[in-house]
């Protein structure tokens, strides 16, 4: 799947996103598990938006299944912590064991970052 737009602007939405998703449960008093949706959605469409298909359904099982789970009030002490153990196991062997393919948009990000810290470094 082809990336639907640049990494920036997909953080970017992805982060507006949250900051709406934390009034709405902030203004409801909707904490628990309105959070999970509120991190959930957000992350899902911003991987969707960088064009990741396979990482937008783990984020939406991950996170829609631990709102359900709450939510409906489903023997949670055995689904959640499955989901997030799923979860963190997905999130570990990808980035240490899958596809090593770096981005130009990263390699540009990490001089940009080098560039700033030797200037921190003069001052």
């Amino acid at each position: 799947m082809a990336p639907v737009m640049s990494r920036r602007k997909a953080q970017s939405l992805s982060f507006a996103l949250f900051l709406i998703g934390l009034a709405f449960i902030s203004y409801f008093k909707y904490w628990w598990p309105g959070i999970m949706l509120t991190i959930g959605i957000p992350l899902a469409v911003k991987q969707y938006l960088l064009g990741k298909a396979f990482d937008t359904t783990v984020s939406l099982i991950v996170f829609l299944g631990a709102f359900i789970t709450v939510q409906f009030n489903i023997k949670w002490e055995i689904v959640l912590p499955v989901l997030f153990t799923l979860g963190g196991i997905y999130v570990f062997f990808k980035e240490f064991f899958g596809p090593k393919d770096i981005e130009e948009e990263d390699i540009e990000e990490d001089k940009n970052h080098e560039i700033e810290e030797e200037g921190e470094h003069k001052d």
